[in-house]
């Protein structure tokens, strides 16, 4: 799995996610930003949490900053998430967790959460497959698949209750090698093998 990457982390901490990609305020932009502290997060957008309570170690990898991982057969660029995030197995007859990162940021994020989230489970599914398929980075039954979608500027998840039934859930799950969708801004690491949104 390293190998397949650059530019990565191994963290025991918390993990402080944050999009600007599209930041037209009045700092610059500065594309997507994993800190282990609050304070080194830029304060125009509130950030995604990961919530570490346990020190699990968790490999972490901007997406932007490994290019090479993103590229197709055509050598075109997939549509890819913020960042991955791989947990240390805690036991050796369980899978440890692996979760895709989308940020969708929005100044009315109320109005147009649907839309967010139709865009980010669309890039989701894509890179998935991509990680997949392509790259032969994953395969089913390697790890326990999340896929984490937060909208930092808003304060109202569970995001996917809004507008996913239980058997849209059940048909991404099927065909994509078990995935779980968490819609929230604060993620609690359960453990090597399982983590969770902090808001039902």
């Amino acid at each position: 799995m390293k190998a397949s990457f650059t530019n990565y982390e191994e963290l025991t901490s918390d993990l402080y996610i944050s999009d600007y990609t599209n930041f037209k305020g009045e700092a610059s932009t500065r594309g997507v930003d994993i800190a282990k502290s609050v304070l080194d997060i830029h304060k125009e957008w509130p950030p995604l949490h990961i919530h570490n309570p346990y020190g699990i170690s968790i490999f972490v990898a901007n997406m932007e900053r490994n290019p090479s991982v993103n590229k197709k057969n055509d050598g075109k660029q997939c549509k890819q998430c913020e960042c991955l995030c791989i947990s240390e197995q805690s036991e050796i007859d369980d899978r440890p967790w692996f979760a895709l990162v989308e940020l969708k940021c929005c100044k009315d994020a109320k109005r147009n959460i649907e839309s967010n989230l139709q865009s980010a489970i669309t890039k989701l599914k894509e890179h998935h497959t991509h990680l997949r398929d392509i790259k032969n980075i994953i395969r089913e039954g390697d790890y326990h698949y999340y896929w984490i979608i937060s909208i930092p500027t808003s304060y109202d998840p569970p995001f996917k209750s809004f507008i996913w039934t239980e058997d849209y859930l059940t048909d991404i799950s099927e065909k994509y090698d078990g995935a779980t969708i968490i819609g929230d801004n604060d993620i609690l690491v359960v453990d090597g093998s399982e983590i969770k949104g902090l808001h039902k």
